[in-house]
C-alpha cells in the first residue's frame, strides 16, 4: 500500500495535521450547564488517579448534613463527624484492629473519646490513642495521650519519640487545619513511619463541595494535598475504594482519602 501511495502521490504518506479553531465564547449560563454543581468551577483539583473528588450527594442534602455534623457531640464533647464516616471508622477499626490510633486535630476531644470507646467495644483493650493539637484540651481519657503540636511544622512540634515507638498497625487521621500546607506537611511527616497495612485518612476534602465563604478560604486544601501526595508517593499507597464508595461514589468527608500503605 505504501509503494502504491508513492506511485500515485509521488511522496511517502504522512499523517495529516489538524488544528482546531474555536469561534466565540461560552456565556456563564451555558458554562454552568456543563457542570454538575456551580462549586465545581471553583475547585483547585478535580480528580486523582482517574477518580473525581466530588462527593456524590446533592448539594442541599450535603449542606444540611454538615450543619448536623457540626452540632454532633459525644460525652458532652465536640465530635463534629458525619454519620457516614462514623460508620466507616467502625468498619476500619473492626478490620484493621489498630494497636495505635494517631489523631491530628483534637478540638474538645470528642472524636478521641469516641474512637477509643469503639476500640474497647471491639475488644481492643490494648489500643492506645495519640492525639495532637495546637491547643489540646485539659481533659483526661483512659487510653488517650494528649500532645501539643502544630500541623504546619510536625517535625519540630510533634511527639516524635512517642509516635516512632508506637506499635503497629496504625490508623492515622489528619483532621487539623484543612489547608494545603498543613495537610501536606502531616502526610509527608507520617510517610516515613507508616508500614504496609497501616491506614491513613485525610478528613474534610468535602469542603470543596460545601457552600460558604469559610470553606472557599481553605482553597480546597485537603484534596490538593491528597492529589500531590499520591502523585509523589507512587505505588506506596492505595485508595481504599471499598471505604470511599461504601455508601456511594465518594460519599464520605474524606473523598479519595481513605488510604492504605502498601
Amino acid at each position: 500500500m505504501q509503494d502504491e501511495y508513492v506511485k500515485i502521490k509521488g511522496h511517502s504518506f504522512s499523517q495529516p495535521t489538524y488544528r482546531a479553531h474555536f469561534v466565540g465564547t461560552l456565556n456563564p449560563e451555558r458554562f454552568e450547564k456543563g457542570l454538575r454543581r456551580p462549586l465545581d468551577r471553583l475547585r483547585h483539583v478535580h480528580s486523582v488517579r482517574d477518580r473525581p473528588f466530588r462527593v456524590s450527594l446533592p448539594a442541599d442534602a450535603l449542606n444540611k448534613i454538615q450543619q448536623g455534623a457540626l452540632r454532633t457531640r459525644y460525652k458532652g464533647l465536640r465530635l463534629a463527624k458525619n454519620p457516614f464516616d462514623l460508620a466507616l471508622y467502625q468498619r476500619v477499626i473492626e478490620q484493621l484492629r489498630p494497636s495505635t490510633i494517631i489523631e491530628v486535630g483534637t478540638s474538645e476531644g470528642g472524636s478521641a473519646a469516641w474512637l477509643i470507646d469503639q476500640c474497647r467495644c471491639q475488644g481492643l483493650g490494648a489500643t492506645k490513642l495519640i492525639t495532637i493539637d495546637i491547643a489540646p484540651p485539659a481533659i483526661e481519657l483512659e487510653g488517650v495521650s494528649f500532645h501539643r503540636g502544630d500541623s504546619v511544622a510536625p517535625a519540630k512540634t510533634f511527639p516524635t519519640d512517642c509516635i516512632a515507638s508506637a506499635p503497629h498497625p496504625w490508623l492515622v487521621i489528619e483532621d487539623s487545619a484543612h489547608t494545603r500546607d498543613s495537610t501536606i506537611a502531616v502526610l509527608e511527616y507520617f510517610d516515613r513511619y507508616l508500614q504496609p497495612g497501616d491506614m491513613l485518612v485525610v478528613e474534610d476534602g468535602v469542603i470543596a463541595d460545601l457552600d460558604g465563604e469559610i470553606y472557599r478560604k481553605l482553597e480546597d486544601g485537603p484534596n490538593r494535598a491528597v492529589a500531590e501526595f499520591l502523585d509523589s508517593a507512587g505505588d506506596r499507597y492505595a485508595i481504599e475504594t471499598t471505604l470511599c464508595d461504601f455508601y456511594g461514589r465518594n460519599l464520605t468527608y474524606a473523598p479519595n482519602a481513605w488510604l492504605r500503605r502498601i
